[in-house]
């Protein structure tokens, strides 16, 4: 089966479940489920009413039940529902249930700006226009909660504690940024705190659900605020700038929680230890010239854009961290983060801007990037050692995405690679010229196992 000739219209979206068992295929007015460990059969069609097909506001996988899993097995559960949002319009399918849907519809004066499913399957999260409110419509009781004057209208604005789906919230209440604390379910706030900051900018929970982050404008000085899970505030991360616009632009916890990464407008990275408020020895950042072996370039930013860290990403041990600067968007500078003291251990220069970073979620040590590339290809690299670069042959150009099957029991490093008219599923081997890209119909078959060889030692 061409994974390709399954779309043709214009008005189409394809997107994976959590952990790529699933696919969902838009296409017109018709929605297809794909299980993939069955040779990527069609197991359900749902035809959408016409009146509300055409500017699709959302498609999106809900999120499995229980905790996060960063190895999956057969047994695991994966996503279970599919959301779909136009306009006005919300509708829900269970992947399971072909008798079971949800629909909720605002009615002709009224239009959703961002929709996603709230802490579980059973509920959604939607923002009317000009951030006038936030609706949270429960699936299996039919109520709704409302919540006035979010701050912002997307998932910046607002986080679900992992575990147990407490909302933290910022809403902008008489010209003061405030944070609210929200009891699953009912949504009841039980903190509500008026926050120090200028112009808060976004939010984030730690991975193991015991702080909450919130960034400033980068009009200010840097600053990061710390509150533990209840709201409480416990410290601020902040120190002088000589510039106005050297604030922070975005910030990322590393996956045990342990370290914050805080990425700023002056294109560095700040490493703080949440538990002890200790920055480490010397901020990550580097330094255009002179040449030196890890980056053997030089590079001016006269005439360039303005720096700032744009993206960050840290390896599943935590051991090493991925960065990219908006003013060299085309590179991906590689830090260890073992020690006190981060130190640059590498890069990796492209052709055109990184637009994603994915870490394998089984070997710690591969990085794998997506790039505006106008024939789709994914780019693989483990740190001093040759990266290796395949074109996706099926793949028709235009925007795509890539993402690891996080359900790869055989450990073959599988990805997923999607664009507007279809997918594929697949992995890379070879190096250097011999790199190629191979196409698999069901990932539970038997498949090669990642080999270290086919990234040759640089002698860097």
């Amino acid at each position: 089966m061409s994974t390709k000739s399954l779309m043709k219209n214009l008005n189409s979206c394809v997107i994976p479940s959590e952990y790529c068992r699933y696919i969902c295929i838009l296409s017109g007015n018709k929605l297809s489920i794909i299980f993939a460990p069955e040779g990527q059969n069609i197991v359900r069609n749902i035809a959408l009413k016409e009146s509300i097909t055409g500017c699709v506001k959302a498609l999106r996988w809900s999120k499995p039940p229980g905790p996060s899993i960063a190895e999956p097995d057969a047994f695991s559960p994966d996503s279970q529902r599919i959301l779909y949002a136009s306009g006005n319009y919300i509708s829900v399918w269970d992947v399971h249930d072909e008798n079971w849907c949800a629909e909720i519809e605002a009615g002709d004066t009224f239009n959703f700006t961002y929709v996603d499913f709230a802490a579980t399957h059973d509920e959604v999260i939607a923002f009317s226009e000009f951030n006038v409110h936030l609706t949270i419509f429960s699936l299996s009781t039919g109520g709704q909660r409302v919540i006035k004057s979010p701050k912002f209208s997307n998932a910046t604005g607002y986080g679900f504690r992992p575990a147990t789906g407490h909302l933290a919230l910022l809403l902008k209440l008489d010209a003061n940024d405030t944070l609210t604390i929200h009891e699953p379910e009912t949504y009841e706030a039980i903190t509500t705190v008026t926050l120090n900051t200028v112009d808060a900018q976004g939010l984030k929970w730690s991975p193991n659900g015991a702080w909450l982050g919130v960034w400033d404008s980068a009009s200010t000085t840097p600053r990061v605020e710390i509150y533990t899970a209840d709201g409480q505030y416990y410290r601020t991360y902040s120190e002088a700038a000589n510039d106005s616009n050297l604030g922070v632009k975005t910030i990322e916890w590393s996956p045990d929680s342990q370290l914050l990464a805080i990425g700023r407008h002056d294109g560095t990275v700040a490493l703080t230890n949440c538990k002890t408020s200790s920055v480490t020895n010397g901020t990550s950042e580097y330094v255009l010239a002179p040449k030196s072996p890890v980056f053997p370039y030089t590079f001016s930013s006269a005439g360039g854009g303005a720096r700032a860290v744009s993206s960050i990403a840290f390896s599943r041990n935590r051991h090493m961290l991925a960065t990219i600067d908006q003013s060299l968007p085309h590179i991906v500078w590689m830090w260890s983060t073992k020690s006190q003291t981060p130190k640059l251990i590498g890069s990796l220069i492209q052709k055109s801007s990184v637009r994603q970073l994915l870490w394998c979620p089984t070997f710690p040590e591969l990085l794998m990037t997506a790039n505006e590339d106008d024939i789709p290809t994914v780019h693989q690299w483990i740190c001093n050692r040759r990266p290796r670069i395949a074109r996706i042959p099926l793949a028709d150009g235009g925007k795509y995405s890539v993402s690891w099957v996080r359900a790869d029991c055989r450990q073959s490093g599988l990805i997923w690679v999607g664009w507007q008219t279809g997918y594929t599923f697949g992995y890379v081997v070879g190096n250097g010229t011999e790199t190629g890209f191979t196409q698999i119909l069901n990932i539970e078959d038997e498949h090669p196992a990642f080999n270290m060889d086919d990234f040759p030692i640089t002698g860097t």
